[in-house]
């Protein structure tokens, strides 16, 4: 195992949940952080966690956002060594409840912003070397309602870990860390709008301590080999979902109580909302 100090890494949504953990873990061991996130008194909130970091509004869905987050990165220490695809959002609904805006919105933050941000950075690595954090879930695995876009994408992501570990340098190593359900604030998020710094304490949903994420990420970016690892890890069982007998099983219970999982899903996100 090496050692992140020193690194230049660039996280992406380091303003709030996992991010903003991992972000705060990787500056304490001594990387030199970056974090970039849509909200700027969520960043300056962050920031002053460590004080250390950089933080620099961007949002990820812009291609010109992504541009200047790169090169403003790159003009700041002269390289990156690792980048951790963090930001993303949730959408609890079927897919056929979801405007065009909202699923265009999602595929967009989950997938085609980490698509480009990866296509920026791994030209950067040269012959040193660097390292690729994607931000995947369990849902990659075993996708169920009201999550099915939202595990679509990150089985996108996941997909695009293990091939970029197929074309990329040896130097470089492409790593997927898929979380279970984690105590953050996506949920209430995603039904009750963007929660103020105040607020945000008490909109977390059901779930484990996300540093459990963010040690993941840390082990990620000091192993010597692309890793594959969920979160906290008594979740890898869930790769049995993507096996055929156990997904036929998932298919014939879950399909006849999906309406009633949506529903479930709204009416506690929507309790989290009201309790801040």
């Amino acid at each position: 195992m090496r050692s992140v100090a020193g690194k230049v890494v660039l996280v992406t949504g380091g303003s709030a949940g996992i991010g903003r953990l991992t972000a705060r873990r990787l500056a304490r061991a001594g990387a030199h952080v970056v974090i970039c996130g849509r909200d700027q008194d969520r960043l300056d909130a962050a920031l002053a966690e460590m004080p250390d970091a950089v933080g620099i509004r961007c949002d990820v869905t812009d291609p010109a956002d992504r541009e200047l987050l790169v090169r403003a990165v790159v003009e700041r220490f002269g390289r990156i060594d690792a980048l951790v695809n963090n930001a993303g959002q949730g959408r609890v609904a079927k897919l056929a409840e979801l405007s065009a805006e909202q699923a265009r919105s999602l595929v967009d933050v989950n997938f085609t912003a980490v698509v480009e941000l990866t296509r920026l950075v791994l030209p950067l690595f040269g012959s040193r070397g660097g390292q690729v954090v994607m931000m995947s879930s369990i849902g990659a695995w075993v996708p169920v309602p009201p999550l099915s876009l939202y595990s679509a994408t990150k089985a996108g992501v996941l997909g695009l870990a293990v091939g970029l570990r197929r074309e990329v340098p040896r130097g470089v190593k492409v790593h997927a860390v898929c979380p279970g359900p984690i105590r953050t604030e996506w949920l209430s998020r995603d039904l009750n709008g963007r929660p103020t710094e105040q607020a945000a304490p008490h909109r977390l949903s059901a779930g484990s301590d996300p540093e459990h994420v963010a040690r993941a990420v840390e082990r990620c970016l000091t192993a010597r080999t692309s890793r594959t690892v969920a979160a906290p890890r008594w979740w890898e069982i869930a790769r049995l979902g993507s096996f055929a007998p156990v997904s036929r099983v998932l298919d014939v219970v879950v399909a006849p109580a999906s309406t009633a999982i949506v529903r479930l899903a709204r009416r506690y996100g929507r309790h989290l909302g009201s309790s801040s």
